[in-house]
């Protein structure tokens, strides 16, 4: 399937980076346990760690960004049959959609999380909460939430920026920072490089449906170009940020779901409610965009409506939300990681032919 051409200009390389970033945020560092397992974990060599993230995020946002314009794609569907085959293709293309279903379902986690720790809510009723929400917006039609996610991108990605910046500045510090020395216990994977590595794999697996038709709807090469490259520094600099927050403040920090929030208190007594709200409204975009995706996939395939789909996976997140979130994050995140190194090494072929035999 081709990739619709718009009537007016695409998207320039702004709007492309912000909606890569605004994809990537709620999944990847908006509540500090994403960082704290991947990076923060490893004490001062999470540092490095993230220099190697930042620059895998610009370079294979930009390769998804091109492939995705020179297959002209509506969705994943064509780059992973590029990438590994129309043998392997479904099979991947299963996995995926499962790991969207799961991620949302960490997306619910963490809301949960959230009303847990701010507000003193049963995890139950936040679960619910941000369950009921996004399968109510995935119903109704989501032209409004993705128009947003370019708009509101920015101004989350800049809170996190300014909060995080702010706990620095009041609170332990940069030197606080430098001188946690880690936990390796706390860390999801094995040495600081491959928890770098896993950390931009799982994240591009759940950025790649974004990416490939936005690439194909880029105004142009070079827009999409500086889009992925702008959106990689954009999730570097948010990254970096949280984890120096977070690692100042631990290992108090590490024993919260949501370590950011410990980082907030240290702030003037509103600003824990603000961040708590920030990060509802990134965990809310990113959950109804990964439903969304599951629903549509489902219901592309003709074997189950949409509305149904939306429904069924609705309830399945929020069965799955119930789990503590930082479980779900050490399980599920390096698994999706797993999928996500196959498929960014599939993506480095040469851009003659890939195996699914698509000219470039």
């Amino acid at each position: 399937m081709k990739a619709a051409r718009t009537l007016g200009p695409g998207p320039g390389a702004w709007a492309i980076a912000t909606a890569y970033a605004g994809t990537v945020v709620g999944a990847g560092f908006a509540s500090g346990q994403e960082t704290l397992q991947f990076f923060t974990a490893y004490g001062r060599a999470g540092l490095a760690g993230l220099v190697v993230a930042a620059v895998l995020f610009a370079g294979f946002g930009v390769r998804v960004l091109l492939l995705g314009r020179q297959l002209e794609a509506a969705s994943h569907r064509p780059l992973i049959r590029w990438a590994v085959g129309p043998r392997a293709a479904p099979w991947v293309d299963g996995v995926l959609v499962a790991f969207l279903l799961g991620t949302a379902a960490a997306m619910v986690s963490g809301a949960a999380a959230t009303m847990r720790e701010q507000y003193g809510w049963a995890r139950g009723w936040g679960a619910l909460l941000m369950g009921g929400a996004s399968t109510l917006t995935v119903l109704t039609g989501l032209r409004g939430v993705v128009g947003a996610l370019a708009f509101f991108a920015p101004l989350l990605i800049g809170a996190v920026l300014a909060i995080a910046g702010y706990s620095l500045a009041s609170g332990p510090g940069v030197a606080g920072a430098w001188a946690w020395p880690g936990d390796p216990g706390l860390a999801a994977v094995g040495p600081w490089w491959v928890g770098a590595l896993f950390y931009v794999a799982y994240n591009m697996v759940l950025a790649i449906p974004i990416l490939a038709p936005l690439g194909a709807a880029a105004r142009d090469r070079e827009s999409a170009v500086a889009g992925g490259a702008l959106g990689g520094v954009l999730l570097g600099l948010g990254a970096a940020a949280i984890h120096l927050a977070v690692a100042s403040f631990m290992p108090a920090a590490g024993a919260l779901d949501i370590p950011m929030l410990y980082a907030a208190r240290s702030l003037p007594p509103w600003s824990p409610m603000v961040y708590s709200v920030l990060l509802l409204a990134e965990v809310y975009t990113t959950a109804v965009a990964l439903l969304f995706g599951f629903a549509a996939r489902l219901g592309e395939a003709g074997r189950i409506p949409f509305p149904a789909a939306v429904v069924g996976g609705g309830a399945a997140a929020l069965a799955g939300g119930l789990f503590p979130f930082a479980q779900i994050i050490g399980t599920l995140y390096p698994i999706v990681g797993a999928l996500g190194l196959v498929l960014l090494v599939a993506f480095l072929r040469p851009r003659g032919r890939g195996p699914g035999g698509v000219s470039q």
